[in-house]
């Protein structure tokens, strides 16, 4: 009886390593994605008081600048889109001066960060996290020191500008919600037309 040779189909291998590279970004479901959503404030030492995250692109700075892309990634007017839910993990703070800042101008940062609270606030839930500027930033020494008299280890001051959150903070599907950055004491005007981007950073699932 002659020998049966066994031939082995290696297609369907080959199909389903094709199948398996195609999947992943396409979901019946939905998205879970790494995510910022951000917004700018312009500081005026007229205004004490800075409200974000309720005015979108499209929306107007005060003073009736709009607002793009590089200012607020916010869609519409206050709170999460319909179907999308972001667990916020950190916080990201950029802070960008209008001119080349002297040392004068760098204590009159310092002060303002000292002088100034950062809260996260929704509705029905009142404050969901309060902090000073200056820890949001992570600014290690808050006076600006002379180089000549001061050892380099107390001059390097420390920037992080991404404070991480010990527990998340859920912002679900249309819940209203806003940032509060407020000064007790007015900022000096040195520092107007300066701004400064919030980001909250986390997870997002939307729907697909």
């Amino acid at each position: 009886m002659p020998e049966i040779t066994r031939q082995v189909d290696l297609r369907a291998g080959y199909y389903n390593a094709i199948k398996s590279l195609q999947e992943g970004t396409y979901k019946g479901s939905g998205d879970i994605i790494d995510w910022t959503l951000w917004d700018r404030l312009v500081m005026l030492n007229t205004t004490n008081r800075h409200v974000l995250f309720v005015n979108g692109i499209g929306g107007t700075f005060p003073g009736g600048a709009l607002k793009d892309m590089a200012d607020t990634n916010v869609e519409g007017n206050q709170g999460m889109p319909l179907g999308s839910k972001l667990y916020v993990r950190a916080i990201k703070l950029f802070y960008q001066f209008h001119a080349e800042p002297s040392e004068a101008i760098m204590q009159d940062f310092y002060d303002m960060l000292q002088e100034t609270t950062f809260n996260i606030s929704i509705y029905g839930k009142y404050s969901y996290g309060q902090w000073g500027l200056d820890e949001l930033f992570g600014i290690c020494v808050t006076g600006q020191p002379l180089a000549a008299v001061v050892a380099p280890g107390i001059s390097q001051n420390r920037y992080v500008g991404i404070y991480p959150l010990n527990l998340p903070i859920v912002l679900a599907s249309q819940v209203s919600f806003q940032v509060q950055v407020e000064h007790h004491a007015a900022a000096a005007d040195t520092l107007n037309t300066d701004r400064i981007k919030v980001g909250l950073n986390g997870i997002l699932e939307r729907l697909s």
